[in-house]
């Protein structure tokens, strides 16, 4: 799909991945909406990059029904890149109820609905992408992201699950599968939780992980939209385990092939006895 003239609605952008994707997309020519809770932080943003500014608390539920409508009043949307996410490291046991429901609420429900509204309209234009920043965390298991990954896991098996209900229309889906990104709130966060931090050290020490930056990133995501890629899997290091979850993944798809297709509209018939 090619960038240029797009609009592309954008979740999280106030900071880090979020803002760099916002600025490469505008780069690439996009027209970019901005969507984040930090309204100071959006308007710079929109300043910067000749977008607009939707500051929108995602955990809201009445406030994510009614976001694509109030985006779309500025003309429809034809890229949707669900970023915003919190990660809530610590022990399960130590989540308080109303900080489990933001991060379902956040993470994995925002994203769907949002994709729910955006979809019917892209089918509608003949074009369009979805894109879910996902993680290797929802793959493995790291210690003291349950919630978290759990979440991530959705996000990762509904695009694949999207792209096969959607592998005959124009709309494409990515999904974005990540490892730790350097200079990131949940880089920080992470470092002070001696479980989690051990293990990325483990992981560092045998070269089964690598830091990434935003800038790589974004770039990646930019020719997946392009290309209409399914996945983007970074570092590469990582990319077995992500392979190796889709292996039943695929074979659903192999037993469902035909399925799912909307069957070819008959010839009618004149007949009075049909």
């Amino acid at each position: 799909m090619e960038i240029t003239g797009t609009r592309v609605l954008i979740t999280g952008a106030s900071r880090g991945l979020g803002r760099d994707l916002a600025l490469g997309f505008a780069t690439a020519g996009a027209d970019v909406a901005l969507v984040a809770r930090n309204a100071d932080a959006l308007a710079e943003l929109a300043g910067l990059t000749g977008g607009r500014a939707y500051p929108c608390d995602l955990a809201d539920r009445a406030a994510v029904r009614g976001l694509l409508a109030r985006v779309e009043a500025d003309g429809p949307v034809d890229i949707l890149v669900n970023n915003a996410a919190d990660e809530g490291i610590g022990r399960f046991t130590e989540l308080s109820a109303d900080t489990l429901e933001f991060m379902v609420r956040l993470n994995a429900l925002a994203p769907a609905e949002l994709t729910r509204q955006a979809l019917p309209g892209m089918l509608r234009r003949g074009r369009g992408h979805v894109v879910h920043v996902s993680s290797f965390a929802g793959i493995v298991v790291p210690p003291m992201l349950a919630t978290y990954a759990s979440t991530k896991a959705f996000l990762s098996h509904h695009a694949v699950n999207l792209q096969f209900e959607l592998k005959d229309t124009p709309v494409g889906v990515t999904r974005v599968e990540l490892g730790e990104i350097a200079g990131t709130d949940m880089m920080a966060h992470g470092r002070t939780e001696p479980a989690l931090a051990g293990m990325f050290e483990r992981m560092y020490r045998l070269r089964l992980n690598r830091q990434l930056n935003s800038a790589e990133i974004t770039a990646a995501v930019l020719d997946a939209v392009r290309e209409n890629r399914w996945s983007v899997r970074l570092p590469r290091r990582l990319s077995p385990a992500s392979l190796l979850a889709d292996v039943p993944r695929r074979m659903t798809w192999l037993l469902a092939r035909g399925l799912t297709t909307p069957p070819a509209a008959e010839p009618r018939s004149t007949s009075l006895y049909r």
